[in-house]
């Protein structure tokens, strides 16, 4: 049975724990407050729940680095002589790049391969976009490995590192922007006379419609073609919001957020 210790049990960390329930994978989990610990408990019985990072890399396959970005570089040097050879060392730590990993654990490096994985918030509902990069050199087999994890959560998406930053703009940052449209969406139609509740409820919906078009291959373009009739509501629609400098505006935001 192989190990995989999560090193930071928020939002990421635990959704990552939660998703592996029932695997086959031995699971180690730390955190630094009991009430998060006693909350993996709940989550996942099956986890052996502790507050040392050092111990649960101990034997452990691989290393999941789930921890704040200004706490991560003081947990990668308390578990640099614990971390077993040949172990593959994962960070889902915001910025922290594949170069700063072989840093981190230059002196543990013999054998070890090195990830960085960006998932999205959507990971807790088994919804995420993520994004996996890794060495030239990781074994095949490790990369599968990596990606069958991360594909329980939603989509996974193997990218060379030079497109992670634009890729977490589109994705993660993405996630902001969509609901920002979401939200522009219902108080457009609570001004056209709907509740809040099932104005939002209807606008999730057909983003999710939307999104389930495209999955297939399909062009945007394609699919607002077959909706917008000529002369109609929604030509009328999509002119007003360009006029408004609609597209621009989302180009400019994903600009801004790399």
């Amino acid at each position: 049975m192989k190990k995989i210790a999560i090193l930071g049990a928020g939002n990421m960390g635990s959704a990552i724990a939660e998703s592996l329930v029932g695997t086959g994978y031995k699971l180690a989990v730390t955190a630094a407050s009991a009430a998060t610990l006693e909350k993996m408990r709940k989550a996942c019985p099956e986890a052996e729940c502790m507050h040392s990072n050092a111990e649960a890399v101990k034997d452990a396959d691989i290393v999941v680095i789930a921890v704040k970005p200004y706490i991560a570089p003081g947990v990668m040097e308390e578990i640099l002589p614990y971390v077993k050879r040949g172990a593959l060392i994962v960070s889902v730590v915001a910025g922290l790049s594949l170069a700063a990993l072989h840093d981190a654990f230059d002196r543990a490096a013999d054998g070890l391969a090195f990830f960085r994985v960006i998932p999205n918030t959507a990971i807790r509902l088994g919804k995420s976009v993520t994004f996996i990069s890794h060495d030239a050199d990781a074994p095949a087999s490790a990369v599968e490995e990596i990606d069958g994890i991360f594909s329980r959560s939603g989509k996974t998406f193997i990218i060379p590192e030079k497109d992670m930053a634009a890729c977490t703009a589109l994705a993660s940052c993405g996630i902001a922007f969509f609901l920002r449209f979401i939200r522009a969406a219902a108080e457009g139609a609570v001004q056209l006379g709907l509740r809040p509740g099932f104005a939002a409820e209807v606008a999730a919906y057909t983003a999710e419609g939307a999104g389930e078009l495209l999955k297939g291959g399909s062009h945007p373009e394609v699919e607002i073609d077959k909706v917008t009739t000529p002369g109609g509501i929604t030509i009328r629609g999509l002119n007003e919001m360009e006029r408004l400098g609609f597209t621009a505006a989302v180009i400019a935001a994903l600009k801004a957020s790399v």
